[in-house]
């Protein structure tokens, strides 16, 4: 009877070569938005416009990355133990940064409602420094209740750059972070994971990004948090065989008490760690119900909190 590899003894294969990074694909957003409108059909509760919603943004933001794929982004000098996206990106670009935020409204504001339009002539009329720190707090999500309803927007845009850089590095200039659940190309914590679902890295775990949608290799039977490799558990809704939650997990570890959520490929092959983890909250409040601390910060979840719907 033939046995089928586990990941781990595909790993210890002679000449298995896992790559570790991998940048984030030429058509995220347009992928992110397919998958956000999919998810939103699927969707009847008041949730449903903020996923329909989501989806303009992400077809916008996909409109943007094509057109400034080619400026002159600057990219800051760093030292040896730098990451290579580093804070600095956002002041070192702003001129860009600017004109990324006129842009995006332009291909948004038909569709925003009243109270949209009013916060994004808000954020218009900040100063460029005002924005570029205001954009900082969005990434190491240190934006006050004042500015919440900033939040999507200012990471709309990040997103956009960040993404954009991400994509002109050269794989061996990313190395590992000494904590392995944060990016090693900008150091922002993982929105989730990816369980490869075909080809010579099936069944391989993949940590994801959600400011630069970068990806790279995190070995399963460890805590993406603190390592831990022992008591690990997988706990997902049982007796669901379609929808959002066929295929949506929480890696659970009893060492630091922490969960974070992972996709399997292999039962949905366009599960987006940003889109699914929005269209499944209810796994969050059960394990939340339980005790378990969420990790890994989702840029389109209000203030990291799971809002009632």
């Amino acid at each position: 009877m033939k046995t089928q590899a586990t990941p781990e003894a595909i790993q210890a294969q002679p000449f298995f070569h896992i790559p570790f990074w991998q940048q984030p694909a030429a058509d995220i957003f347009s992928q992110r938005a397919l998958r956000l409108n999919e998810l939103a059909a699927e969707d009847s509760s008041d949730w449903q416009p903020y996923l329909q919603l989501l989806a303009e943004v992400c077809t916008a933001q996909q409109s943007l990355l094509e057109r400034y794929t080619e400026a002159d982004w600057v990219l800051p000098a760093t030292v040896e133990e730098d990451l290579p996206l580093t804070p600095a990106l956002l002041s070192e670009n702003r001129g860009l940064a600017d004109q990324l935020f006129t842009d995006l409204y332009a291909l948004l504001h038909e569709q925003l409602s009243p109270t949209a339009v009013q916060v994004w002539q808000e954020i218009l009329h900040l100063s460029s420094e005002e924005r570029i720190r205001l954009c900082q707090q969005a990434i190491s999500q240190q934006l006050g209740l004042a500015q919440q309803d900033y939040q999507i927007w200012l990471n709309a845009v990040v997103q956009i750059i960040y993404t954009l850089v991400a994509r002109s590095l050269a794989a061996d200039t990313v190395k590992p972070c000494p904590e392995p659940g944060f990016c090693p190309c900008c150091g922002t914590d993982a929105v989730g994971a990816v369980i490869i679902g075909h080809g010579e890295l099936e069944g391989l775990r993949y940590l994801c990004c959600g400011l630069c949608n970068s990806r790279w290799h995190s070995v399963r039977a460890r805590c993406s948090f603190c390592d831990n490799s022992r008591d690990l558990g997988i706990q997902r809704i049982e007796q669901t065989t379609e929808g959002v939650l066929a295929a949506t997990e929480a890696e659970c570890c009893p060492s630091c008490n922490a969960y974070r959520k992972r996709y399997r490929l292999a039962k949905q092959q366009y599960a987006d760690p940003i889109a699914d983890d929005l269209a499944s909250l209810i796994l969050d409040m059960l394990l939340s119900d339980e005790g378990w601390q969420r990790g890994g910060a989702n840029p389109f979840l209000l203030m990291g909190k799971i809002p009632k719907h």
